[in-house]
């Protein structure tokens, strides 16, 4: 059986262009022991894959030159020498770039139920992108009833998550995004209680001061740059910051901006970087509740969906030029 995958073929410099891959079809090594045969049905793509194909220290190791391209995906098992992992059984989990991904248990998050929710919904607000909004906004931020939560990138997959979660338990939700149309789906479809186009505001910091003058309680970050500092001026005492992205700050070598240690100290504020890698362990648990909130129409979303795995360099570059609107997914 012949194989479809994209690779890595070089390291970016500055910017991700679509140069770096390389689309290429090979022969499928024969099954072992313990391993399986998915099906790949739907691909993410993510703002961390920047620093996933960097050389750069990170959390993880660098995507191995011509090796097939790290990310989530969801499919069905076709072929199986696993008794845990049966043929026709759908799962997530480390499935890369490819139309056919040949692994073992290590690899695989979940077992789902196709039929419980849209499978490309299990790579967005019911998988990485919800798990990490549920993470960081629960466990870094541990929102109170009425408390003040901002996020930025707010229509994305993750910050639109965190501030549905956050309606959730009761909170005042504000969102930072990019484009008008963008500020109408957060409030129309997300549900928060006000957005800022920051592109369409001279003193990002005044303005927050004008429909939060009480200040913020939780600040959930996936950005850093400019409008990290503008609401790190207008901070609550204790305060919770939840670092969880940085795409608009370049990855090497890291900008220097304003001094945040007199605002943390007079604040008493807390900042904690999230890596949803940490949360793996309680994934099913996360899970089922993010599902029974999408059930009940508690949860919803937006997808970006390209057609085809030879688009996904594309959808990259678009996603990190903030060109997407929800989670961007490639269907395969």
């Amino acid at each position: 059986m012949v194989n479809r995958k994209i690779i890595l073929k070089k390291r970016p410099f500055k910017t991700v262009t679509e140069d770096l891959f390389q689309y290429i079809t090979e022969e499928i090594d024969e099954i072992r022991d313990s391993q399986f045969l998915v099906d790949v049905e739907y691909v993410s793509v993510d703002p961390a894959m920047r620093g996933w194909i960097s050389d750069a220290g990170n959390y993880s190791k660098p995507v191995p030159i011509n090796s097939t391209m790290r990310s989530f995906g969801v499919g069905k098992i076709i072929s199986s020498k696993n008794k845990n992992f049966k043929v026709n059984e759908y799962v997530v989990g480390w499935l890369g770039w490819q139309k056919f991904s040949l692994v073992d248990e290590s690899k695989i998050q979940i077992k789902i139920n196709p039929t419980t929710a849209p499978l490309s919904k299990n790579l967005g607000v019911l998988g990485l992108s919800g798990i990490t909004a549920f993470t960081g906004l629960i466990n870094i931020c541990k929102p109170k009833k009425n408390d003040v939560v901002l996020v930025t990138t707010a229509a994305g997959s993750v910050g639109s998550a965190v501030g549905q979660i956050a309606k959730i338990y009761g909170c005042r939700t504000i969102g930072l995004t990019s484009t008008n149309e963008k500020a109408t789906i957060c409030k129309s479809k997300f549900g928060f209680d006000e957005i800022i186009n920051y592109r369409q505001v001279n003193n990002l910091s005044e303005s927050l001061k004008k429909i939060a003058p009480n200040g913020i309680d939780c600040f959930f970050d996936n950005v850093g740059g400019t409008q990290f500092d503008a609401v790190m001026e207008n901070l609550n005492v204790k305060a919770r910051i939840v670092i969880c992205g940085t795409i608009g700050m370049p990855s090497f070598p890291i900008p220097i901006g304003p001094r945040i240690n007199r605002t943390l100290l007079i604040k008493r504020a807390k900042i904690e970087g999230l890596l949803v890698l940490d949360y793996f362990s309680k994934y099913q648990e996360i899970y089922n509740k993010l599902l029974k909130w999408y059930v009940e129409g508690k949860l919803v979303s937006e997808e970006d969906i390209s057609d085809g795995l030879e688009t996904a360099p594309a959808s990259l570059v678009n996603i990190l030029n903030g060109l997407n609107l929800g989670k961007q997914l490639v269907k395969l």
